[in-house]
């Protein structure tokens, strides 16, 4: 039976794309808003204003006159995305009636400006649907900065080493002065090396930091055989990645040389004096003659070539697919995924190509929604879009496209290599999915 859906999530994906965005930035912005009061107060600057005041965003100055009043930080956002042109407003209200956020306004001395507010049902809804932790963040006693400097001085130690570093604010404040005995220490000689104790907290605290902060690249602290992520794995995503972007990089050469040497062979003689001899006219005609038919030869040998490389790159994209599919459905189910992943073939058997796998679900929505729209797109099949497209944006206006450019080979399959991969990379999705291994 499927995982029940959750009300904040449902709550997300009852929303079209346009909605989706719009909320996600106001989401940004306000644990922007959340992160900037805690580091004040870790400075000793209490901010003593209710949630209501330093939560509220500001979305449009009315009236909008933007070259005057400029841009809120929320339009730049949604100009980011695509998301910044007419239907703000209309998106906002609909965004509101969901309960999902309050509007307001405050005067200006030219006008007045408009603000949003997440609900406590908004910025559930939002979590779900992009945040990587959508439970809430791990306990750890460690902050995400401290646990990777910690394992970087762990690192040093197993090379016999001392962390090569000058004056670090983390290792001072978090472990040296905030723990008895300090996690770490400063050399005479220079540089700061791991103490006993934080030799003794690292092992003991691993499990835990590790599920906090599943995107830090800490040595497991009993060898590297025992790490639930083989470093292999990233070696040959890269290698597949590399090879496709390589051969890409071929394909672009090739078309350039085409419509080059096109350009060249339709090219016209260039008029010449009427008081020259025939003979001279002669000449000329007879080089551009010859010019043109080159550029003929050239033109096709590398419409040739266009189209090998082409299929190669296609060929290529799939194939770091596969592997990063292989890749991430291990990392979903714990099993190896070196059983079934092989280095980039430079000449593949692409007879038989079975179909390409859906990526397992991982039960977060932020990866699961985008690998299934991606995988869609790369098999051919692609989601239809809910709601209006995206536009283009500047400060000057829209972005009015006149030629659209030749669809790169195998960009679909590339994209999806590359969302699967991100997440994969260093063993993160393991210990985010599996933290207690």
């Amino acid at each position: 039976m499927p995982a029940r859906t959750s009300k904040a999530l449902q709550a997300w994906n009852d929303l079209n794309d346009r909605q989706q965005g719009t909320l996600a930035v106001i989401y940004d912005l306000d644990q922007a808003a959340e992160a900037g009061r805690r580091s004040g107060a870790a400075r000793g600057e209490y901010d003593d204003r209710p949630a209501d005041a330093w939560r509220s965003i500001d979305f449009a100055h009315e009236p909008a006159l933007r070259d005057i009043f400029g841009w809120t930080l929320l339009q730049e956002r949604l100009m980011g995305r695509g998301w910044d042109n007419q239907g703000n407003g209309s998106t906002m209200a609909a965004l509101e009636r969901r309960g999902l956020i309050t509007r307001d306004e405050r005067p200006t001395r030219w006008g007045y400006m408009r603000t949003v507010r997440l609900t406590r049902e908004g910025r559930a809804a939002a979590r779900a649907g992009t945040s990587l932790s959508p439970g809430g963040r791990r306990k750890a006693a460690l902050g995400h900065r401290s646990w990777e400097v910690l394992a970087l001085l762990w690192s040093a130690h197993l090379r016999g080493e001392p962390l090569k570093w000058g004056y670090s604010s983390t290792i001072e404040r978090a472990l040296i002065d905030k723990h008895v005995p300090p996690l770490a220490c400063f050399l005479p000689t220079g540089g700061y090396e791991i103490t006993d104790r934080g030799r003794d907290f690292y092992r003991k605290h691993y499990a835990a930091h590790t599920a906090a902060h599943p995107t830090v690249q800490a040595p497991h602290p009993d060898g590297s055989d025992v790490e639930p992520w083989p470093p292999t794995v990233d070696k040959l995503l890269a290698e597949h990645r590399q090879f496709y972007r390589g051969l890409l990089a071929a394909w672009k050469d090739a078309c350039t040389a085409q419509q080059a040497a096109e350009k060249e062979a339709t090219a016209l003689l260039p008029k010449m004096s009427d008081t020259l001899p025939a003979a001279v006219v002669d000449q000329a005609e007879a080089r551009h003659k010859l010019w043109c038919g080159t550029a003929q030869q050239r033109a096709a040998l590398a419409a040739e070539h266009t189209e090998d490389l082409h299929t190669r790159a296609g060929h290529a994209a799939r194939a770091y697919a596969v592997a990063a599919l292989t890749a991430h459905n291990a990392a979903v189910t714990q099993a190896n995924p070196l059983e079934n992943m092989t280095p980039p073939d430079p000449e593949p058997d692409t007879w038989d190509e079975p179909p390409l796998p859906a990526p397992k679900e991982t039960g977060i929505n932020a990866i699961d929604a985008e690998a299934t729209k991606l995988h869609a797109a790369a098999v051919g099949r692609p989601l239809k879009r809910r709601g209006p497209a995206p536009t283009r944006r500047t400060r000057r206006g829209n972005v009015r496209i006149t030629e659209k450019p030749a669809a790169e080979p195998g960009a679909a399959l590339y994209a999806l290599a590359e969302h699967l991969r991100g997440h994969v990379q260093d063993g993160a999705l393991v210990r985010r999915l599996h933290p207690a291994d």
